[in-house]
């Protein structure tokens, strides 16, 4: 396929100009689907290539999400050739080649990155919950309206922490307490992040879950904090919000 360059996006313009054409010259490069492209990754590979710095490590963590997203090694690759042709720049083939060494790693370390369902808590996978926030976004101002709920702990026995038998049992719990076909849920140590419309019944199954999670094991979790707060409205706020679901460093973001 022959690349064509556009214009080179100068750095003043900030990363979100570069984010916006790559995306969507990816999309005329064949990328599939639109609500899987936005990940926390894109932002630190458009940067690299802004400003001039080796893109290997940012190549390599993209590769890795792309992967874990469940978007195949070839379409993975043109995307970045499309970031290169967005930029004005010619392709690194170096960063071509670590993309690809990142989706392999890991594709290796999980067999399934595209699956929707956690094997261990029966929950979502993390990778499904962020493909369901997309979906939410869309659907904001129509009559399905979701909302973005989170439960908090502090998880006072600190040796249950990354436990697999805790994991399961609280993934029981949530799949017991959510009633709505709505919901979707994803647990990681410390917190469990669901999606749900917004209804009465919806919000009652919150409550309750809240309360025998509290009770689990005696307490085991610790006193238990219900949070919510609104989709995100922006591809910004979205980013930064599946990176810090994620663990990810997120730095302050500007559009």
């Amino acid at each position: 396929m022959k690349i064509q360059t556009a214009p080179s996006v100068p750095v003043e313009n900030g990363v979100w100009q570069l984010l916006d054409r790559w995306r969507d010259q990816s999309r005329r490069d064949g990328w599939r689907y639109v609500r899987d492209w936005f990940v926390p990754e894109v932002e630190g590979m458009a940067l690299s290539v802004m400003n001039g710095n080796s893109s290997l490590g940012a190549a390599r963590h993209l590769g890795a999400s792309r992967s874990f997203h469940g978007v195949g090694i070839a379409e993975t690759m043109t995307d970045l050739r499309s970031l290169f042709t967005a930029a004005g720049q010619p392709v690194d083939q170096s960063a071509l080649q670590d993309i690809a060494v990142g989706w392999v790693e890991a594709r290796e370390q999980d067999q399934q990155p595209s699956s929707c369902t956690d094997v261990t808590t029966g929950l979502a996978t993390t990778a499904h919950f962020e493909r369901a926030l997309q979906d939410a976004r869309r659907t904001a101002n129509g009559s399905g309206k979701f909302i973005l709920g989170a439960f908090l702990f502090p998880l006072m026995d600190k040796q249950l922490k990354g436990s697999w038998t805790l994991s399961v049992e609280v993934g029981r719990i949530c799949a017991q307490e959510f009633t709505g076909e709505s919901a979707i849920q994803v647990y990681r140590h410390d917190r469990v992040d669901f999606l749900i419309q917004g209804s009465t019944g919806n919000l009652a199954d919150a409550l309750r879950c809240k309360r025998r999670l509290e009770t689990l094991r005696n307490g085991a979790l610790g006193p238990c904090k219900l949070r919510y707060q609104p989709i995100p409205s922006t591809d910004a706020e979205a980013m930064r919000l599946m990176a810090q679901l994620r663990g990810i460093p997120v730095r302050p973001q500007s559009r």
